[in-house]
């Protein structure tokens, strides 16, 4: 809709008068809702929609945007989008901040994460993103669907597809505390990871397609995970949250790993999101099957009764006043990589304790809203 503001010195343009209606709409963005970008889903599982009526600073220059889609057209490298990939949205001053000249916005598709290429800091803007993966098909209630839209009707298990998925779009009006690639909105202003959590490289956790879920293979065990997520920013679910995020999430088999890296044969985890129909109503991967993933909450032994200081919880951390060496009792949810149907968007393992290190022992994320 081209900028808001111009300079004319005559004051004759309509675009250079300072009004107070002008003055009161002034403001880094002014925006109809949180989230002014969104994604149709499986109508148009590659477009995006940006709301009009967005006021957006660029720079030296003021855009009042239209209603606007943008597909893998927009892109600033590459014809299409790639599975497993974040991407980031911009708004571009063509006119590279000259206050005389009147034109249209430009939004920009990247995988950069500070400008697209043509382009740089101050001539563009940030101002969300989304990420391109598996989709499950859900109903108006956010139940899975097969292909004919029969509530969890015969196939509905593989009934994805691939696209943007719809609630991992993000503005930055709309995110996560934390930062938001690699996560959706499950609801209630709760984020989720996409992907089992794996080692980032920095002490900390990423989510991202691909990469080998981290495990007790790596050292970790309950305490290990929590502080690894609160480095990056996340923290561990309730087990209400986890089952909120697994819902629609097929049950594992020991036949095969069609619907969740769950066969009994297997030998070892698997990267990341290998298994396509293990995604659950929400989008998000692996949370049935693969590994067992930590939750924060805990339970105890109710079977034995020497209650004591109990020196368990590794050197340098205290005691813990306790019934047993064993008897506090971490969560563990939805299966892992040879369980067969013991995996499942309910499943939750209550035995093992907090400082327990086990190659089937992963973790996955959350965050709250920012």
């Amino acid at each position: 809709m081209a900028k808001f503001f111009l300079y004319d010195e005559s004051m004759t343009s309509a675009k250079a008068k300072i009004t107070t209606k002008k003055l009161a709409t002034m403001g880094d963005i002014v925006a109809p809702e949180k989230a002014f970008i969104y994604a149709d889903g499986k109508d148009a599982p590659n477009t995006l929609h940006i709301m009009g009526g967005l006021l957006l600073a660029v720079g030296n220059s003021i855009f009042e945007t239209i209603a606007t889609t943008v597909t893998a057209a927009d892109l600033d490298s590459g014809a299409a989008f790639e599975i497993g990939t974040d991407y980031c949205v911009y708004i571009c001053d063509p006119t590279n901040g000259d206050e005389t000249v009147d034109s249209d916005e430009l939004f920009k598709i990247s995988k950069s994460s500070t400008y697209p290429s043509g382009y740089t800091a101050a001539n563009s803007r940030k101002i969300g993103g989304f990420h391109y993966g598996v989709v499950r098909r859900v109903n108006e209630h956010g139940n899975p669907v097969n292909s004919s839209g029969a509530e969890r009707g015969s196939g509905w298990e593989s009934c994805v597809y691939n696209g943007i998925l719809p609630n991992s779009v993000w503005t930055v009006l709309h995110r996560p505390k934390c930062d938001p690639e690699g996560m959706c909105y499950i609801g209630g202003g709760l984020w989720g990871d996409i992907y089992l959590s794996s080692d980032d490289g920095a002490d900390g956790l990423q989510s991202a397609y691909g990469e080998n879920p981290i495990t007790g293979t790596e050292g970790l065990d309950w305490y290990i995970a929590n502080e690894k997520a609160r480095r990056v920013g996340k923290r561990l679910p309730s087990y209400a949250e986890f089952c909120q995020a697994a819902f629609g999430s097929p049950e594992g088999t020991g036949a095969n790993n069609t619907y969740a890296w769950s066969a009994t044969g297997n030998k070892a985890r698997a990267k990341c999101g290998s298994v396509k129909n293990a995604v659950s109503a929400v989008n998000i991967r692996d949370l049935v099957g693969n590994v067992w993933k930590w939750c924060d909450e805990f339970c105890l032994d109710p079977t034995t009764s020497a209650w004591g200081r109990k020196d368990v919880l590794g050197a340098g951390h205290g005691n813990a006043y306790i019934t047993s060496d064993t008897a506090l009792h971490s969560f563990l949810c939805g299966g892992d990589w040879n369980g067969g149907d013991d995996g499942g968007d309910r499943s939750v393992e209550c035995r093992y304790h907090p400082w327990q290190i086990d190659w089937h022992f992963g973790v996955w994320c959350v965050c709250d809203s920012q």
